[in-house]
């Protein structure tokens, strides 16, 4: 496990940026898993800027969705894709074709866990995933207590999940469930990057990295991959006790 800790949110978004772009200039197919969410943002906004100085060429990579929420896709505003389309996608101008993802909308979501999954395979698998952290400690949708055997599955959301996933919509929504990759296709993956920023992340971050490794806190299980970096601000970093 490699710990990094920035002195500012921005500082943190550029040294994920370059170990991004590091990994995936190390492929000749490369395929990025990129999270939503408010901890990202500044990570997405980098990469469009180094693509459009022609420092790196990310409309050739190709990209998965880590989760969605049930019952909506990109058309719907507070979605996971509509934010990557707003953030990433639609300023680096990436083709349909090299973007695989979750439609909560369809009729059959287990049949969509299923097309992202053969996806990823298609794509000689995940070259680089970034998962963000949730306050229980979830991992995309992957809630405490979700079995590390699962690959894209449907998840039933856990209340602090339904609370705090409010923020990305202007009015009350019912959120009930959502489709992710599962922890198995998670440690899939060859780099898996955790970033996280904030003092409000600062107890869940203590307890991935310090507590015991259990499905209870389910990013602590990252700690057995053989290619895993947590890269955290000085605030979300406040309550580790070895660094």
């Amino acid at each position: 496990m490699n710990i990094s800790i920035a002195d500012s949110y921005e500082a943190l978004s550029r040294e994920v940026a370059d170990e991004v772009i590091s990994h995936l200039n190390k492929s000749d197919h490369p395929l990025f898993c990129p999270a939503s969410g408010d901890t990202p943002t500044g990570l997405y906004k980098e990469l469009v800027k180094r693509h459009q100085q022609q420092i790196i060429n990310a409309g050739d990579w190709y990209y998965v969705g880590l989760d969605e929420w049930g019952g909506m896709n990109g058309e719907d505003e507070g979605s996971c894709r509509n934010y990557l389309d707003r953030h990433l996608f639609t300023p680096l101008e990436i083709k349909e074709d090299h973007i695989g993802f979750f439609d909560g909308r369809a009729a059959d979501q287990e049949n969509e866990c299923h097309r992202v999954e053969q996806f990823i395979n298609a794509n000689k698998g995940i070259d680089v995933i970034v998962l963000g952290l949730g306050l229980n400690g979830h991992i995309g949708m992957n809630e405490p207590g979700t079995s590390p055997l699962l690959h894209s599955h449907i998840s039933e959301l856990a209340p602090v999940t339904k609370e705090v996933g409010q923020k990305y919509f202007k009015s009350q929504t019912t959120l009930s469930h959502g489709l992710t990759l599962g922890i198995a296709s998670i440690m899939k993956a060859r780099h898996v990057i955790l970033m996280v920023n904030g003092e409000k992340k600062a107890s869940i971050v203590k307890k991935v990295i310090e507590g015991e490794i259990s499905t209870d806190v389910p990013a602590s299980l990252l700690r057995k991959h053989n290619s895993f970096s947590l890269f955290m601000d000085k605030a979300a970093a406040a309550k580790i006790t070895f660094m």
